[in-house]
């Protein structure tokens, strides 16, 4: 199963670069933009277009980026987290599906994030510093699952069918 990445807005996008391109296309018509009683110039109002126009192409290119965990019954392949290569899933102890909780926009929310636990030996190279909170192994955090497209009962029932054993639902046991 290929763990895509969550897909952008792209009406949003679409409408920040048509946006973008329209201020530029003003500043080189002689337009000035007056904001609280400051004028900003035709220079000024084409950066702000350019910006406009960049990030919307950045939000697009990133949109096309290789997904970052793909699993198969040979092991796992992994773009993410500095980790690019394909792991055998001998080369796994385990994969945490674990609760995650962070402040967005003042407030608490919680979503699940995938932690590989690398198996004794094996060298990621990246260091294993952080602590899975099911076993307090070394392990390397991967993914959030708000940052793709899957929903978590998706991942997990993916993570039973492919890790088999090595799978540990850390949303419903805890250790």
């Amino acid at each position: 199963m290929v763990l895509h990445r969550a897909r952008p807005p792209y009406l949003g996008v679409a409408f920040f670069f048509l946006a973008g391109l329209f201020v530029i296309w003003s500043s080189m018509n002689g337009w000035e933009l007056r904001f609280l009683f400051i004028p900003l110039g035709s220079g000024a109002l084409f950066g702000i277009g350019l910006l406009s126009v960049l990030i919307s192409l950045a939000v697009l290119a990133a949109a096309f980026r290789p997904a970052p965990v793909v699993l198969d019954t040979s092991g796992l392949a992994l773009r993410t987290a500095g980790i690019k290569r394909t792991l055998p899933w001998s080369a796994v102890e385990a994969l945490v599906l674990e609760p995650f909780t962070e402040e967005v926009g003042g407030r608490a929310e919680t979503t699940a994030r995938l932690v590989l636990v690398p198996a004794a030996g094996v060298d990621l190279g990246v260091p294993t510093e952080y602590r899975d909170i099911v076993g307090g192994r070394p392990s390397v955090i991967l993914v959030s699952v708000k940052s793709l497209r899957a929903s978590t009962a998706e991942v997990a029932g993916a993570l039973a069918h492919y890790a088999g054993g090595r799978f540990v639902d850390g949303l419903t046991t805890r250790a």
